[in-house]
């Protein structure tokens, strides 16, 4: 893997930690990307965090939606009540 961040976007602005995670997340990142998020979150503890939380959410929204996919807005309303509660 080279050091060019590969979530780059096409005028070279530097993606956020949520943009790389939500790729991450949603299944569309390539497998660059993923080596560089995976060596990113070892440095980045919120990314590392966000990571877990956004995992255990769609893994339990997706066991309680009949085995489909979570609608995205769903899990979005959820984790801002989630961030509200531990605020």
């Amino acid at each position: 893997m080279n050091n060019l961040n590969p979530f780059a976007k096409p005028d070279h602005s530097k993606p956020t930690c949520m943009e790389m995670l939500q790729t991450i997340l949603d299944g569309e990142a390539t497998r660059d990307q993923k080596e560089y998020f995976k060596a990113h979150m070892d440095h980045c503890m919120p990314c590392y965090k966000s990571y877990d939380l956004d995992m255990a959410l769609k893994q339990l929204v997706q066991s309680k939606c009949c085995g489909g996919e979570a609608p995205s807005d769903l899990i979005q309303k959820i984790k801002n009540q989630i961030e509200q509660k531990s605020s």
